[in-house]
Order: structure tokens, then sequence, then C-alpha cells
């Protein structure tokens, strides 16, 4: 029988669940504001990723931490750990044409797009140009 490493397993567990609530609180606050139409809205494809994505980090969080508890290895479910897989997959698909489509409806409803700093920054939409962080 294989002992695993308990604070470090333990530790990973954790901060794999700190991040997952984390990507979930981002992903979720960025969908409320489009649902809102407020008036600064960050959007990008990573955001709608990052909802589909949560649950495989959340199981991935939950197996990690009952390997810390019980001192081995833990048997994955295979079949959850497949949907999870295709949840994130279709997510990926998903995220890629609702991020255009949403990108096309925003500028129909006369948002500006704020000038970015990187190219991998997220899209921030404005009523107005005076509202875009310098």
């Amino acid at each position: 029988m294989v002992k695993v490493n308990r604070p470090l397993i333990g530790a990973f567990s954790v901060f794999l669940l700190c991040l997952s609530v984390w990507g979930t609180w981002f992903s979720l606050s960025a969908y409320l504001s489009l649902f809102k139409l407020d008036d600064v809205i960050v959007f990008s494809w990573r955001v709608g990723l990052a909802i589909f994505g949560m649950p495989l980090s959340f199981y991935f969080s939950y197996v990690c931490f009952c390997s810390a508890i019980k001192n081995e290895h833990v048997k994955i479910n295979n079949k959850l750990g497949e949907w999870l897989v295709k949840i994130l997959i279709f997510g990926a698909i998903f995220s890629f044409f609702s991020s255009a489509y949403i990108s096309y409806s925003l500028s129909n409803k006369s948002y500006n797009v704020c000038p970015k700093i990187s190219w991998m920054d997220p899209n921030e939409y404005v009523k107005d140009t005076a509202l875009c962080k310098e």
C-alpha cells in the first residue's frame, strides 16, 4: 500500500478548492453584470470557460482531500470524470461561440470596447468611453 504525503496533498486540495471558489465567483459575477447590462461589463471566452471547468476542479479537490484523509490513493470514478471532461470540452466550444455573439450583441446595444493593455486581457465593454480604466 502506497502512502501519500498528507500535508502536501491536503494543502494542495485546499488551494484547489480556494481556486475553484474564486473562479466560480469571478465567472458568475461577470455573467451577472452581463445579464444586468451594467455600465461596465468585463467578458471574454475565458470567463465562459471558467464556469464549465469548475466542476472538474471541485472534483479534483475532493479526490485530493479524500486522499489526504485516508492516507492512501483514492480510486477515481471514471464515469464521473468522463462526464466532467465532456462538460469542459462543451464549455470550451460554447464559450468561444458565445463570446463572439456577446461581442456582437453588446456592440448593437451601443457598448464600446475599451483599449486593452495586453491581447490576453478580457474585453471590457462600457456605455461611455470615460468609464474605461487608463
